[in-house]
Formats: C-alpha cells, structure tokens, sequence
C-alpha cells in the first residue's frame, strides 16, 4: 500500500468514524474542512512516527504540512530521506 493510501485509511478508520466520509481527495484541504482537526494531527502524527519510523517536531506542526493527504505524503517522503 503506498503513503498516500496508508494516510487515507488511516484517517477514514480512526479520525472520520460515523461521519459518512468514505474517502478523501489527494489534494482536499482536511484541515479547512473539518475533517481532520487539532487532536486529529497529534493522532495522525503518533501513527506517522509508528508506521514510517520518522521524528515530528515541534517546528514540523505546520499546517503546509498537514493539510492535505498529499503533503503530508511529501512531509513523510521528506523526513525518510
């Protein structure tokens, strides 16, 4: 499965449970949209860290970062190099 798909998934099963979101675009802004909201991001960085063995800190916590399952997939492309 690749990044973008595990981020997906990740977010659908644990961060969207009983909203009726099935899927999420690539580029859809989660943050402006509700789908994806402060606690969200610390949950989805506790399962970055996890799964691709990576360090977020504290100057990392962006919202360029986050906003998108597309940049958070060139965030974690970015800490694994």
């Amino acid at each position: 499965m690749s990044v973008s798909n595990d981020i997906e998934q990740f977010i659908l099963d644990e961060l969207t449970q009983g909203r009726g979101i099935t899927e999420i675009d690539q580029d859809e802004n989660l943050l402006s949209k509700g789908i994806v909201d402060s606690h969200g991001v610390m949950e989805l960085v506790g399962f970055l860290e996890q799964r691709y063995g990576i360090s977020v800190g504290d100057e990392d916590l962006t919202p360029e970062n986050f906003e998108s399952v597309q940049r958070i997939e060139a965030f974690v492309e970015r800490k694994k190099d």
